[in-house]
């Protein structure tokens, strides 16, 4: 009888094994089957992307091209450690009333030694910027008891180049930080959005500074593209030159085991080497089946191991999410995943170092010297 149960019991576990595999089989199955009618699916909405229309964007020392009817901003623009705020809806009035408004606020109050607060301004004319740079607020910073105080003070600039206003403010600065502000601020020139500068620099919101730039001085700049029609994307460009990561985002992405225990949560379309203009980067697709029951994209794309004494080799990002709500609640995408591949490889791969046209020599002419002498 213990026989007759072995063999039955094999039997049944063999069976079991059997279906198991082929269970097994059919998901994989049905998975590559998915896999390949959404490669279809992207292949398909890639072509009509082709007929979108598009502009293209100068953002740093790159071009980015980005539907026509998105709306484009710009945030955290930063030179040498000052940052930067643009005013694009400012009259020439206007400025100069702002200008005299803020030397009035600063020369009724006093410092911590009952000296005047403001201290100096220094005009600004040159290369068609004007505007004043007011240096104020010195404090003296106390370190141990026989020493020196070390002193601190604020340096502030506030021109205006064409149709754009510009204020420059810096948390710390001290008197050596003067002569490097008023060297860049002349370098600053007013640029439309869909304008891209043919010479040597940065672009940043509303403005363009114009070359010598250090990769010492950190340039840096944020684009964020919003799309007409799909509120719940958010699409990022960030940069900033001279500094680097420890970690590539693949390394600092979780890892794949970590996702296997979610699998029914998480998705992943790619992960792995995606290159740019001959330097390595890294991308990461996933799609995210949220609690409350919502799908969403969630795709990033970084610059690997970026030199940082080159500007054209910054520490650089892109990003496209989906899904985006009220704060802190997450909505269905507005993508499917084809339609959120496909443009994201669309404006990924439009993504470039922008050209620069170096200026002609002008012709001098020759002294003409009269014959006979």
């Amino acid at each position: 009888m213990s026989t007759r149960l072995t063999r039955k019991h094999g039997s049944l576990l063999a069976k079991l094994v059997a279906a198991t595999c082929l269970v097994l089989a059919c998901i994989a199955l049905t998975r590559m089957a998915q896999a390949g009618y959404l490669d279809y699916q992207v292949k398909k909405m890639t072509v009509e992307l082709k007929d979108l229309k598009m502009k293209t964007i100068c953002v740093g020392r790159f071009l980015i091209d980005v539907p026509a009817d998105a709306e484009v901003s710009y945030r955290g623009a930063m030179i040498a450690g000052w940052s930067i705020a643009t005013y694009d809806d400012e009259t020439d009035a206007q400025f100069a009333a702002r200008i005299q408004a803020k030397e009035n606020e600063l020369s009724g109050k006093k410092n911590e030694q009952g000296m005047p607060m403001l201290e100096s301004v220094y005009k600004v004319e040159k290369n068609g910027v004007q505007g004043k740079i007011q240096v104020f607020g010195r404090e003296w910073i106390r370190g141990l008891p026989n020493e020196k105080p070390a002193e601190n003070v604020r340096i502030e600039a506030m021109v205006r180049a064409q149709k754009h206003s510009f204020d420059l403010t810096i948390k710390y600065a001290d008197d050596n930080d003067l002569k490097e502000l008023t060297q860049l601020v002349s370098q600053f020139r007013s640029r439309a959005e869909n304008e891209i500068p043919t010479a040597a620099g940065y672009c940043f919101d509303g403005g363009f500074i114009a070359e010598p730039i250090s990769v010492k001085q950190t340039e840096r700049t944020t684009m964020f593209v919003g799309l007409k029609g799909h509120p719940d994307v958010s699409i990022a460009l960030d940069m900033t030159a001279g500094i680097t990561t420890p970690k590539t985002l693949l390394e600092r992405d979780p890892v794949p085991a970590i996702l296997d225990e979610n699998s029914s949560r998480f998705h992943t379309f790619r992960r792995g080497p995606r290159p740019f203009n001959g330097a390595p980067g890294e991308e990461v697709l996933e799609r995210a089946h949220e609690y409350n029951g919502t799908y969403n994209q969630s795709f990033m794309w970084e610059l690997v191991n970026n030199k940082i004494d080159n500007v054209f080799t910054p520490l650089m990002s892109f990003e496209m999410s989906t899904g985006h709500g009220q704060p802190g609640a997450t909505v269905e995408s507005s993508f499917t995943d084809a339609e959120a591949l496909a443009l994201w490889d669309k404006l990924l791969s439009s993504l470039r170092v922008r050209p620069v046209v170096k200026p002609s020599p002008v012709a001098v002419m020759p002294t003409q010297v009269p014959l006979g002498t």
